[in-house]
């Protein structure tokens, strides 16, 4: 039977529940004969804005499930089912793949002076001329 090429909302959403629960997008899609390849659902989400947006919460809402496996990891720890260095390397991946998926979230830098606006990077030299130049005129005006 060949896979689905017409574009299908209510099954993309289908699709993205999966992969918020933590499913891998093309472990998603081979695990139905009634879902698109990966190369069809590309081209629908390139192609439809409401696919793309509904897509990228999903891969946000995945993130929370990364957060759970986190939990579980740790529990694990605790009942003594895994020693410390698995659970280490475990942690460390869950929580840089849930960086990756929702990094306004769980992201490492957060920007808390330029509200997403580009900094300027100024020259150290400029930046002492700036400073010879304010100090001259306070000292001059005294």
């Amino acid at each position: 039977m060949a896979r689905l090429t017409e574009y299908n909302y209510d099954l993309c959403v289908e699709i993205c529940d999966l992969v918020a629960n933590g499913s891998h997008i093309i472990d998603a899609l081979n695990s139905n004969d009634n879902y698109p390849s990966w190369s069809t659902f590309r081209r629908w989400k390139r192609d439809n804005d409401e696919l793309q947006t509904l897509y990228t919460r999903s891969i946000q809402d995945k993130s929370e499930m990364v957060i759970f496996e986190i939990n579980q990891t740790m529990n694990d720890l605790k009942n003594k089912t895994i020693d410390a260095s698995q659970a280490r390397v475990l942690i460390d991946t869950y929580k840089w793949l849930a960086s990756k998926y929702y990094p306004k979230m769980f992201g490492d830098k957060l920007d808390l002076t330029s509200k997403d606006e580009k900094i300027e990077n100024k020259d150290p030299l400029e930046l002492l001329k700036e400073y010879v130049a304010i100090n001259k005129q306070t000292n001059s005006g005294s």
